[in-house]
């Protein structure tokens, strides 16, 4: 028997899943690391120490496999930004999707027109999330820096480099950058001219089932991988979630939410919003990637366990103290915004914030409004999809934030759709794994990838929580709207007390 490895490099920690060929999941291991937040508005990761984490977890799984293993392939999260000198040796952390120190040149450039022109070429929203952005404010505030460096990749580019000794991206990856054009899905040299770069100083373009087969032989010794093993390049954590529940077009809909979140389908066209509300990213040249992602899941669903209630209180206490009242809890409307926002508001200054509260309102309704105004959060990031490409027949759904039953009820209620809960929660490392079948020529159509995809259950909405959450949802979206105001004078209050923050 052999094996393949599906790897996920993500915001807060690195997965690792053993698959047999028959694409049965073995093993899986996982390894946290910190984000590194030193001033506001930072949040970059030491690649030193996710690489450390991706060879533990390589060696771990090839030993589970007696060193059997085919393939290693690859999802990762989207946006990160890793500065190289011309040794290719690192200047930079990785800048992370979550760092919003480019929020000044984000305005800036939607100032000159030029937000939206990057918008129209690469289907990148206008957030400072966007190495786009990261390298604009980089060229301004630390030019030092940015013309000593001769590369610049993402965090998955670098792993792949480090093991191999080649930079290649795939597009799906590179989409994200907000420097790959939609139509020819090659470098934009309008873009790069601003940033005064050539291709050159980028990775290489391919495609996510790109097999690279020569492997350092230190890191073939080291992480007990046999002379046939190959790394396959994979693809982002957005893609490989969407097609990993077999949510191939527009009929369905993937919604992932773990420590943050989306909402994601697929298109055989480019599909571009006036409002710019959403992403389009190229997987092929008849495929695209249209979503909404949001800073706010899971995270939010902790920080409220820990911080609003008894810290000693699990998820389960949390999820069971939130059953026990109606829908709507009683009129208490949350706007989950602790993180700043991506879509639906696109707002990196967005502060969270109850409305609504009474003295009636007790502990349950407080735990149920959190959840709430989480799920409302991600459908408003459905809206403008919907409206640009009509309503999806179905809702798939994956994440640690979506695993209890009474979540994916709420789910399946607000968006007012038929909820689909799948067994294989690891839908990123299935999708990798399944990317590298096809490059080895074990499977021959991405339809196929329906045959490992294994669903749960469905559930569906009920009608008298449909209304009151459609009764409710209006005024959500009214207080979201009036409050948005006053964002960017809170946060430049925080910015000029930071000593209030300090216990």
């Amino acid at each position: 028997m052999n094996y393949i490895i599906g790897m996920d490099v993500g915001t807060t920690a690195t997965k690792g899943v053993l698959y047999d060929e028959n694409g049965s999941q073995i093993f899986e291991m996982c390894i946290p690391y910190p984000l590194i937040q030193d001033e506001i508005g930072q949040a970059e990761e030491d690649p030193e120490v996710i690489f450390d984490a991706v060879q533990q977890i390589i060696y771990k799984l090839s030993q589970k496999a007696n060193g059997k293993i085919l393939a290693i392939s690859w999802s990762s999260q989207m946006h990160s930004l890793i500065g190289l000198d011309e040794n290719k040796k690192l200047l930079t952390n990785s800048i992370t999707w979550a760092d919003n120190r480019a929020e000044e040149t984000v305005a800036k450039a939607k100032a000159t027109g030029l937000a939206q022109i990057i918008y129209l070429h690469t289907g990148i929203p206008i957030h400072p999330m966007a190495p786009v952005y990261k390298l604009l404010w980089l060229k301004e505030n630390n030019h030092q820096l940015y013309k000593k460096a001769k590369y610049w990749i993402g965090i998955k580019d670098y792993l792949i480099y480090r093991l191999t000794g080649e930079i290649w991206e795939d597009i799906p990856m590179a989409a994200g950058s907000g420097m790959l054009n939609l139509k020819t899905l090659t470098w934009d040299k309008e873009i790069l001219a601003q940033l005064d770069l050539d291709t050159e100083q980028l990775p290489k373009l391919t495609n996510p089932t790109q097999i690279i087969s020569w492997i350092n032989d230190e890191y073939r010794q080291k992480l007990n991988l046999n002379s046939n093993t190959v790394i396959v390049l994979g693809a982002s954590d957005g893609y490989l979630s969407t097609i990993g529940v077999a949510v191939l077009n527009k009929n369905n809909f993937a919604l992932n939410v773990g420590t943050s979140g989306a909402v994601r389908t697929l298109v055989n066209k480019p599909v571009i919003d006036k409002k710019t509300r959403f992403f389009c990213y190229p997987a092929n040249n008849n495929s695209y990637l249209i979503g909404g992602p949001v800073n706010n899941g899971g995270i939010i669903f902790e920080w409220a366990r820990k911080t609003i209630f008894n810290a000693d209180e699990t998820a389960e206490d949390f999820l069971n103290i939130a059953q026990t009242v109606p829908a709507g809890s009683g009129g208490l409307i949350f706007h989950p915004y602790l993180g700043g926002e991506r879509a639906p508001i696109w707002n990196a200054d967005a502060k969270g914030s109850f409305v609504g509260l009474t003295r009636n309102h007790t502990k349950p309704q407080i735990a149920r409004s959190v959840i709430e105004g989480i799920v409302f959060n991600l459908l408003g990031a459905s809206h403008a999809i919907t409206e640009n490409i009509g309503k999806p027949q179905t809702i798939r759904v994956t994440g640690g934030f979506v695993k209890s039953n009474f979540v994916r009820q709420m789910l399946a209620n607000v968006f007012n759709l038929p909820v689909t809960a799948l067994k294989n929660n690891q839908s990123g490392t299935l999708a990798a794994m399944f990317l590298a079948r096809l490059a080895l020529g074990m499977n021959h159509e991405l339809n196929e990838i329906g045959n490992f995809v294994k669903e749960d259950k469905v559930y569906f909405p009920n009608d008298k929580d449909v209304k009151i959450y459609q009764e409710l949802i209006p005024i959500y979206h009214e207080v979201e709207k009036e409050i948005s105001h006053s964002y960017q004078k809170i946060a430049a209050f925080q910015t000029r007390h930071p000593d209030l923050f300090t216990n």
